[in-house]
């Protein structure tokens, strides 16, 4: 399942992971293996960074080719960039001209024109490689030290309890037999959402994305959960999965695939359940409820169904199933009184 955040990362692929069939059960994960990794790429900061000045009228470093490169990026979608995850094998804009080169020739948009994928990919690889030697002169040191903060406060808080963190999440949503390292990449900055997740088609991984610079603190370590677990839900598809069997249990009461409630409620998992690990491991004072997703006007009421019954959950008030059956109940009992307004 992929997210994007409404306020930390709703998906790549929104709804399309849960429609995924379930793959062969991995092996549960060695003792004290690591969870996640962090990872720092100079060209990756730029790539993201001047998707970030393509996504509104923000001021321009001034760097000859800045203005090419950004009306470059706005020509082709930033997610198609990410395909099968090849852009973070890349050191440089030149080995980026050559994975855009093998980029499927033509894409279709959303609204339902077609853009020729490969050509643009290709421009937008060979205007970053103009910019890339004076940003990393003049940016980069800058984008440097904030990453690098960040990446110490993780290493204080968050990577003493990593161990803890991940068995608790993982358990509580069904993934136990996901054995794969999250590679969280750092940037200084990057345009909505402040992070993501994306999924390679044809190795299945994840590759998160994490925007230091508009999230800090528990924000951060949230995000890197957050997006975590969407990297350890395309590792592990099959039985046991929470996000998968709740939007299972969605379609067999009554709801269309391409229901709201279909499309976002498990998601919203995720959020309560990154949200709570880091309450009740790292910072017992955070407090995201009352912000971002959880009070945009369309998807509050999911969120006055899930965090009741799921944080009773997680307190041990009743079983996981239990926690399933009581949402699904909830969200039928809401289909209902709706259709008969």
């Amino acid at each position: 399942m992929k997210r994007g955040l409404l306020a930390v990362c709703l998906l790549l692929f929104p709804s399309s992971a849960f429609a995924q069939s379930p793959s062969t059960k991995l092996p549960s994960q060695k003792a004290n293996q690591p969870r996640f990794e962090i990872r720092v790429k100079p060209f990756i900061d730029l790539h993201f960074y001047v998707y970030k000045l393509a996504s509104g009228d923000n001021k321009l470093p001034d760097i000859d080719g800045f203005a090419q490169a950004v009306e470059a990026a706005r020509q082709v979608p930033m997610y198609q960039t990410l395909i099968d995850l090849l852009l973070f094998n890349c050191e440089n804009a030149a080995d980026a001209e050559r994975v855009f080169a093998q980029f499927p020739e033509t894409f279709k948009l959303r609204q339902g024109n077609v853009i020729p994928l490969r050509e643009k990919a290709v421009r937008l690889a060979r205007s970053l490689a103009v910019i890339e030697k004076p940003f990393l002169e003049k940016v980069w040191p800058q984008h440097r030290d904030a990453i690098r903060k960040a990446a110490a406060s993780v290493a204080q808080t968050l990577g003493p309890k990593e161990q803890e963190c991940f068995a608790y999440l993982t358990g509580r949503l069904g993934l136990e037999a996901a054995n794969y390292v999250v590679p969280v990449y750092f940037v200084a900055e990057m345009p909505w959402p402040s992070a993501l997740t994306a999924i390679g088609k044809e190795s299945g991984h994840g590759a998160c994305v994490v925007n230091v610079g508009a999230r800090q603190g528990a924000s951060l370590f949230d995000s890197i959960l957050h997006e975590a677990i969407h990297a350890l839900d395309a590792e592990t598809r099959g039985e046991g999965n929470v996000l998968i069997e709740f939007q299972n249990q969605l379609l067999k009461n009554g709801f269309d695939q391409n229901d709201l409630v279909v499309r976002h409620a498990p998601h919203f998992l995720v959020f309560i359940q990154s949200v709570e690990t880091v309450r009740r491991f790292l910072d017992a004072s955070y407090q995201p409820y009352d912000e971002g997703v959880f009070v945009r006007p369309g998807l509050q009421p999911m969120v006055s169904i899930e965090r009741p019954i799921w944080t009773a959950y997680l307190d041990g008030k009743f079983s996981r199933e239990e926690a399933l059956k009581q949402m699904v109940a909830a969200f039928v009992k809401a289909r209902e009184k709706e259709a008969g307004e």
